[in-house]
């Protein structure tokens, strides 16, 4: 049972167990410095990725305020369109905004605690006459957002007095 050690002549006992895990155990794994490294690199992707997420719910919020607008402006276009050429709702306003037409358009949200005014649109509009059977309108829609205050958005179109033809 005894080996003997060939080099030295005596017989070679077997290292003990524990010993040989420590051994082993001392040449794997991670130093601390690695550790601290590898954290402060996870860190900072986690605050790059948390950064980049608030500034895309900022843009969606942007974005969703602009396409609100532009639903206010196409739809009284609309009714601009569909109002008869003689109408007093179409007569022109010498080039200024109407200040009648200073509608409030509050942009409603509904949470747990109850309706809650997200943003409020201001709604105007001007009428030109550009020749006696054509007019140029223009519909301005204005709002303020936390980070941007002043936003506004035109939409225009053209209303056409098409008189009947005899014949």
């Amino acid at each position: 049972m005894d080996r003997l050690n060939r080099r030295q002549g005596r017989p070679r006992r077997p290292a003990p167990r524990g010993a040989a895990r420590r051994r082993r155990s001392g040449r794997a794994g991670f130093t601390l410095v690695e550790v601290m490294i590898a954290l402060s690199i996870l860190a900072t992707g986690l605050l790059t990725v948390a950064a980049a997420q608030l500034f895309a719910m900022r843009g969606g919020s942007s974005g969703r305020h602009s396409s609100d607008a532009a639903t206010f402006a196409h739809s009284q276009l609309e009714n601009f369109q569909r109002t008869e050429f003689s109408d007093a709702a179409l007569a022109a306003t010498a080039g200024a905004w109407a200040p009648a037409g200073g509608q409030v358009m509050p942009r409603v949200v509904q949470t747990a605690g109850g309706d809650v005014i997200e943003m409020n649109y201001t709604l105007q509009w001007r009428i030109r006459d550009v020749d006696p059977n054509l007019k140029a309108v223009d519909v301005r829609v204005d709002w303020d957002e936390p980070q941007r205050p002043g936003r506004s958005l035109t939409l225009s179109t053209m209303v056409h007095n098409d008189p009947p033809t005899g014949g």
